[in-house]
């Protein structure tokens, strides 16, 4: 059953910054960051499947010490999808990546490097197989 926007406008309250929500579809059970979720914009057209996740913050242990992990400050970086983008059902995209406009995800896909446009990739860690 299609969001109609209402999922996209629950998420920018939850401190997404998604640009057009009422052109975006974010689909069921996808988790977005706690931590930082200002660090993720999602433009206009974007499709987020069913499971996805998108984290904008990680865990280097070089250089956190346990009271850094107890307190929750962990390094951020941006997250950045861009127009038409789509990002298939049960992906993991984490660290700070920027995924290109009419870019495509395969589902179960885990994103750690930046997707330049008009490319789609799939797999762990994910790479690219063609172009659109």
């Amino acid at each position: 059953m299609p969001s109609l926007g209402w999922r996209s406008r629950i998420c920018k309250w939850g401190g997404v910054n998604i640009l057009k929500p009422s052109k975006t579809e974010i689909g069921t059970q996808v988790v977005f960051d706690t931590i930082c979720p200002e660090n993720i914009t999602i433009e206009e057209g974007v499709v987020v499947s069913t499971g996805s996740k998108i984290i904008s913050h990680f865990m280097d242990p070089h250089k956190m010490t346990a009271e850094d992990r107890l307190a929750n400050r962990y390094p951020a970086g941006k997250v950045i999808i861009k127009r038409n983008a789509y990002i298939g059902m049960n992906s993991l995209i984490i660290k700070p990546v920027t995924i290109g406009e009419n870019a495509i995800v395969g589902a179960g896909a885990v994103v750690t490097h930046d997707i330049p446009d008009n490319e789609i990739w799939v797999g762990n860690p994910a790479r690219c197989i063609g172009r659109v």
